[in-house]
């Protein structure tokens, strides 16, 4: 089943058409990040994991495989963990910014969910959502794929 026809478990969050909420979070590395520094720049994908579980691992190093397509088509792609101790050592060769969580106020402002599950949120060149999908575990995300899919569909439209 593709992902566009697997229904969603938990309602969408953001509004279409809008601008997604700002946020600041620190990587592994120590640099700060903010969806706002890619506003007008580049389109974002905001995964949204629980700790370091067996499914993000993976998803992770299959979005790893296809970054050199996510960086031909003006793509980013942001791992916001729910803690520091969640992002071990052996992902920091993936070529893309860890972030820790930790108060959760990003995924409150994005998801509206007191319990931490995990999201994507496919984010247009101008910071507006183009897909949104809250899940209960990691395991429930769309695979690398379709998520490179999804990006694709998003900069098409917006250079139309």
């Amino acid at each position: 089943m593709r992902y566009e026809n697997k229904p969603s478990a938990l309602p969408e969050p953001l509004p279409y058409g809008r601008v997604a909420p700002d946020f600041r979070l620190q990587s592994l590395s120590g640099a700060f990040y903010s969806r706002e520094q890619f506003r007008g720049k580049q389109a974002l994908v905001l995964l949204f994991l629980q700790q370091a579980e067996n499914t993000a691992i993976a998803l992770l190093r299959e979005l790893a495989q296809l970054w050199p397509e996510f960086i031909e088509i003006n793509a980013n792609i942001l791992a916001i963990f729910d803690s520091t101790a969640a992002l071990s050592a052996d992902l920091r060769d993936l070529p893309f910014p860890l972030l820790a969580d930790s108060e959760n106020r990003a995924w409150l402002s994005y998801t509206h969910q007191p319990t931490r599950g995990a999201a994507l949120f496919v984010l247009d060149t101008y910071g507006a959502p183009s897909a949104q999908r809250l899940v209960p575990s990691a395991a429930d995300l769309p695979s690398a794929e379709d998520i490179l899919d999804r990006v694709r569909y998003t900069q098409y439209r917006c250079s139309a």
